[in-house]
């Protein structure tokens, strides 16, 4: 749950989770106390979905291990910055 606190700090006005219906979501954030509602919708989910689609598809380095990959998170970091730069127009609401 450490990466739900990485957002939280760097996203505080975070109002609400969204999720699939998979059971571990609601187990984990009972578990860890995460106070913000759950949703469990497809609804909600799709767009970001969508978004994860469309990084895999444009971006090798997020495929499976091969000479494509990359070890180094400077690299995925600026890699992901310049994706999002390109693609600004067309994901607005989630860059």
């Amino acid at each position: 749950m450490s990466l739900y606190w990485q957002v939280k700090a760097q996203r505080k006005h975070v109002r609400a989770i969204c999720t699939d219906a998979n059971s571990c979501y609601a187990r984990a954030f009972s578990l860890y106390g995460v106070p913000e509602p759950h949703w469990v919708a497809k609804a909600q989910t799709h767009l970001i979905e969508s978004f994860n689609s469309s990084i895999r598809d444009n971006l090798a380095r997020f495929n499976r291990r091969s000479k494509r990959f990359s070890k180094s998170w400077e690299m995925l970091r600026a890699t992901l910055d310049l994706f999002f730069h390109a693609k600004r127009h067309q994901f607005g609401c989630l860059v």
